[in-house]
């Protein structure tokens, strides 16, 4: 029977590669040309043959030439097959092959060589045809045998002038041809779409196909085909809303579980930040606005303080402490004689709020004790210029930002980018700062000045500070009223 199957065809033969024989040896033949040793025939040989007396070839002037021609070398199986292929011995070393084939480079492929190349063609499209019959008839699938060759399988699956009322259900991309090849043998093609989603195979398939002979089965099994696709369909549809119904459970869930990790514990604020502030940038056309958030453990109690450069305006901020924070009942010190420390605690109470006055006055005073003290020695004034820190830059209990405390006041002390102008008095405002989002990780503040009337600014964090330190009791007072006139005087001098 006639098919595409006995196509002389060379292409993706299933059988790649077959093997003849004569007297001089195993040859291979791939649908294309003979070869003998992995080699095929090679016309012109006399450019790699040696010359018997090499005369060295010579420059125009007459003198032996400095650079040489070089003869490709091959290897002794090449020269075997260009032997055999004309009909040469093809036994005894390279040289002695060399000497056969002089006189013989141009010599075309022998007779023998030339029947053996027909017969290894029949042969080899003798196996691919009975190869790929048994592939037709062994392997390949009904939607492969139509897609392959639709006229040879539906006249095997209808016979010529047999009468059934049996059909055939195909899953392929390819309708057209055969339903063209339905129609030239008489029989019923109809098809319907696939289902876009289902089953992997069904997925894979673009039309259900079904043929037949009588055409009223044929067009009740597309229309069961419909109806049931329209089932899966509607099966698919409830199934994903399903999946999105569970899929968002669980994201409530996970988002639930998540705000309340973030509730029951501080956030870790430190870190480089990334700051935009519209009003400044636009104003100012600058760009890039940073700051740095630190965290600092000491003796009397955790400070949390940040350097920052808004363009226009660099300097450092310090945190105070939340309303309401002290120390809690678990971190007091016992002593055994409870009478000795009311009476101990109230004495201390006074000097402590007289000291904690006293420093409010020294700090936010923009540091007039610096201004009159007039000492000569070192060292007293460096003292003077740190002035202690006010208590309310001290944390207690609540030392980190958190889902219960996002909002902290702070105060700032900086100087203009431009000609360094310190901005004395700052330090007398109170601005506040926001941190939001999972786990603090965005935040929004307020800040104003003599160089900008107050505006808003917004951050996110971009990294870690590392090992880097900030003294902020040295950049504080670098910053005070002594540095401001210090600094007033060096500009007019």
């Amino acid at each position: 029977m006639a098919s595409e199957s006995d196509s002389d065809d060379n292409s993706d033969p299933p059988v790649p590669k077959i093997f003849v024989a004569n007297d001089a040896g195993i040859f291979s033949f791939d649908g294309y040309q003979l070869e003998f040793q992995d080699h095929p025939y090679a016309k012109n040989v006399a450019q790699y043959i040696p010359l018997l007396e090499p005369e060295p070839p010579r420059a125009n002037n007459g003198t032996i030439a400095a650079r040489q021609p070089r003869h490709d070398s091959k290897p002794r199986s090449w020269w075997q097959s260009q032997c055999a292929f004309r009909g040469l011995p093809s036994d005894g070393n390279i040289e002695e092959m060399q000497n056969a084939l002089r006189g013989h480079e141009e010599d075309c492929i022998s007779g023998d060589i030339l029947d053996l190349l027909d017969m290894a063609k029949k042969k080899f499209k003798t196996r691919n045809r009975e190869a790929r019959e048994s592939n037709w008839v062994h392997n390949m699938s009904d939607e492969e045998k139509a897609t392959k060759d639709p006229r040879r399988y539906l006249e095997e699956t209808f016979p010529a002038g047999s009468k059934s009322m049996e059909t055939v259900l195909l899953t392929t991309h390819f309708v057209a041809s055969i339903r063209e090849t339905a129609r030239e043998l008489g029989l019923q093609c109809e098809y319907t779409h696939a289902p876009a989603d289902g089953d992997a195979v069904l997925r894979m398939a673009k039309y259900w196909v079904v043929i037949g002979q009588d055409r009223a089965t044929v067009i009740e099994k597309v229309r069961m085909i419909e109806r049931e696709t329209q089932r899966l369909k509607r099966e698919q549809e409830e199934g994903q809303q399903e999946l999105r119904r569970k899929n968002k459970v669980m994201r409530r869930k996970h988002m639930e579980t998540e705000e309340a990790k973030a509730k029951s514990k501080d956030w870790d604020v430190t870190g480089s930040w990334r700051i935009s502030c519209p009003h400044i940038e636009e104003s100012w056309d600058v760009e890039s606005l940073t700051m740095k958030i630190f965290v600092e453990t000491t003796e009397k109690g955790a400070q949390m303080f940040a350097e920052f450069d808004f363009g226009v305006l660099t300097g450092v901020l310090r945190f105070e402490r939340q309303e309401g924070d002290t120390i809690t009942s678990s971190t007091r010190p016992m002593k055994s004689n409870d009478n000795d420390e009311e009476e101990k605690t109230e004495e201390e109470d006074e000097k402590e709020e007289s000291t904690h006055d006293e420093d409010e006055i020294s700090e936010k005073s923009s540091d007039t004790y610096a201004e009159n003290e007039e000492d000569d020695d070192d060292d007293d004034e460096a003292e003077d210029r740190r002035s202690p820190t006010p208590e309310t830059f001290y944390f207690k209990s609540i030392t980190q930002p958190s889902a219960k405390h996002p909002t902290w006041n702070y105060r700032y002390r900086g100087e203009e980018s431009g000609e360094g102008v310190i901005e004395l008095g700052s330090d007398l405002e109170l601005y506040s700062l926001t941190f939001c989002g999972p786990s603090g990780r965005v935040l929004k503040g307020t800040i104003g000045g003599s160089v900008f009337e107050d505006c808003t600014f917004t951050g996110f964090r971009v990294g870690d500070v590392g090992t880097e330190y900030l003294d902020i009791r040295e950049e504080w007072a670098n910053r005070n009223a002594s540095a401001y006139e210090n600094s007033r005087v060096d500009r007019w001098h």
